[in-house]
């Protein structure tokens, strides 16, 4: 009787180990970071980040007309006058801008990175 519970309770303990180590070397399940696009008014430009009032959402979650919105720059960020290169020097206050990008989120805190940003007018 205790040689077939010594049995039962190593087959068992294998059966567990096996399932744990085949779970860790299993390829997480990979997330595909989170898009946005708006249209807005150029707040503010610093060094590596704009400040827009969002005008009109096209897409992305929790974003809303009328909220000021911290975009950052990143080394492939396009920056476009009507389609056409232009640099983020060409960035000033009071114009309209189309910014399309990526959401990166970090516990609670969001981070807005432009792809994108094509002067409108």
């Amino acid at each position: 009787m205790r040689r077939v519970l010594f049995l039962i309770v190593s087959a068992v303990t294998v059966l567990a180990v096996t399932s744990l180590a085949t779970a860790a070397s299993s390829p997480s399940p990979t997330t595909q970071p989170a898009v946005f696009a708006v249209q807005g008014k150029v707040l503010q430009v610093g060094k590596g980040w704009l400040q827009v009032q969002v005008v009109k959402v096209q897409r992305g979650s929790g974003l809303r007309a009328n909220t000021n919105l911290k975009i950052l720059e990143t080394a492939k960020t396009k920056i476009l006058r009507t389609g056409k290169p232009a640099s983020v020097k060409d960035l000033k206050t009071g114009e309209m801008v189309q910014i399309t990008g990526s959401v990166v989120r970090s516990g609670k805190t969001l981070t807005y990175q432009a792809g994108s940003v094509t002067i409108m007018r």
